[in-house]
């Protein structure tokens, strides 16, 4: 019944992401992304304040929740561009604001989990945006130099967004269903007993196909993937895969640390909003660096 609904879910929510994203492109209102952006990050944002409470590290949560629709509207407002100033504005208040905490060691504490929240959730979703736009004004130029219109600009800086979401539930799921029918090996036992290294390799294969499927959906992504880039592709693959992993391990290890399985009930068979995101958090800069500084392909 679990995996029943686990899949269903998945499915109702993986329908409704994407169908946002490529609304978004095809229309040209690329806003609503960056209000999915803002009701996942502030669902999320909510449940982290609860981890640190259960850590005994409370936050003033209203004086951390507004830099979440501040700092996403930040990214809207100038397409990614400055968004830096805005997260510098929002680390130097959580420092200020518990300055005068004591004893001290109470005060830093909170400082500390503040500022990491603001790094860990918003800022590493914002990456998603630039990704979705293909950079800001990177898709215009491209689609420019390749004859495309604006329409299939759009739909380039879509097609990035789509891709790395598949990506990344690609791994997911080929980690889960390989590692449920012949894991055997304990990745990381102490943190996450069901992880295998079966389904981390699983994840991996599912990651490389996740990128050819997705790559249907755009003529730069086929010709990149099935043509020259498909080395590339492996690699990449590769290094999200890793960053998937490594987000999960580490989103597990923050819930073992506050003692609870799921970081809330967002839907159901797969806990809270951040056990939905934690390996998208930390795959989403991973793919930014790798084809927009690397290769320039964003």
């Amino acid at each position: 019944m679990n995996l029943v609904k686990r899949i269903v879910s998945g499915v109702i929510g993986s329908i409704v992401v994407l169908g946002v994203v490529y609304v978004g492109a095809r229309f040209d209102v690329r806003w609503i992304a960056g209000a999915l952006i803002l009701g996942v990050a502030y669902l999320t944002a909510l449940e982290y304040l609860h981890l640190m409470k259960k850590l005994d590290i409370p936050l003033a949560a209203p004086e951390f929740l507004i830099w979440i629709p501040l700092l996403v509207l930040s990214y809207l407002v100038l397409d990614g561009r400055y968004a830096d100033v805005m997260l510098l504005f929002a680390i130097s208040y959580q420092v200020l604001r518990y300055l005068a905490v004591t004893p001290h060691r109470t005060g830093f504490l909170q400082a500390v989990a503040g500022v990491f929240g603001l790094l860990y959730i918003p800022w590493l979703l914002h990456y998603f945006y630039l990704i979705y736009l293909g950079a800001p004004g990177q898709s215009a130029v491209m689609g420019a130099a390749n004859g495309m219109t604006a329409l299939q600009s759009r739909m380039f800086g879509a097609a990035n967004g789509i891709i790395v979401l598949l990506m990344v539930f690609g791994y997911d799921s080929g980690a889960f269903f390989v590692g449920s029918a012949i894991g055997r090996h304990k990745a990381f036992p102490n943190v996450s007993p069901s992880k295998t290294w079966e389904g981390v390799a699983g994840g991996f294969v599912f990651t490389v196909l996740a990128v050819m499927v997705g790559a249907l959906l755009d003529p730069l992504w086929r010709d990149f993937v099935y043509w020259k880039g498909f080395p590339h592709v492996i690699v990449s693959s590769v290094c999200v895969g890793w960053a998937v992993q490594l987000g999960d391990v580490f989103a597990s290890k923050l819930k073992r640390a506050a003692g609870v399985k799921d970081s809330g009930v967002f839907l159901p068979g797969h806990g809270g909003a951040l056990d939905r995101i934690d390996g998208l958090l930390f795959a989403l800069p991973v793919f930014y660096f790798y084809y927009h500084y690397i290769l320039h392909f964003l």
